[in-house]
């Protein structure tokens, strides 16, 4: 039995993941992983989104983590405690500094998440996916959101819900996983 952690990376944005605790470890309650940011990493920057059906939060370990919580800018440090981001909270997050960064995330109930931060390291080791940690191909964009479960403000969230399914299955016709 192997009992070292998993570390994923993700050659597109220079970032990693080392996960704690899995949805399949923990019968679907919790996905905590350890998140590496590269330095000036910020593809989560921007479009603020939110989950409707998970809460993540944030405990930094190493460096500065900026993170939008709804109107609220915070910058996050080993001195900080754990900031929780409840379902239907808008937030961002992003390294602005010329170090990593290191942060323990808690994502719960995880759905579905951990098969799209596979999926989007996976695409980017083949280089299917850019800098900003975006697919070149929209039907993976599809996928990835309905595996994420993220939203966006000014767009019905059931609207985008809706869009992200049937995109998804589109994709799956023609033979994208």
């Amino acid at each position: 039995m192997n009992d070292s952690p998993e570390i994923i990376r993700n050659k597109a944005t220079g970032d990693s993941i080392e996960f704690i605790q899995t949805d399949k470890g923990t019968e679907g309650r919790i996905s905590e992983f350890i998140m590496t940011l590269s330095p000036k990493s910020s593809w989560a920057k921007s479009p603020k989104h939110f989950h409707a059906f998970q809460t993540e939060t944030f405990k930094v370990i190493f460096g500065e983590l900026n993170l939008n919580v709804g109107k609220e800018h915070l910058v996050l440090t080993p001195n900080h405690n754990k900031v929780t981001v409840d379902k239907f909270v808008l937030h961002s997050f992003w390294n602005d500094t010329n170090e990593e960064v290191k942060f323990i995330a808690e994502i719960y109930p995880p759905r579905n998440i951990e098969k799209g931060i596979r999926m989007t390291y996976e695409l980017a080791g083949k280089g299917k996916i850019n800098k900003r940690n975006i697919p070149y191909n929209p039907f993976y964009s599809l996928i990835l959101m309905k595996q994420f479960d993220s939203y966006f403000p000014y767009i019905p969230w059931k609207f985008q819900r809706l869009v992200f399914n049937f995109g998804a299955g589109i994709a799956s016709m023609f033979g994208y996983k």
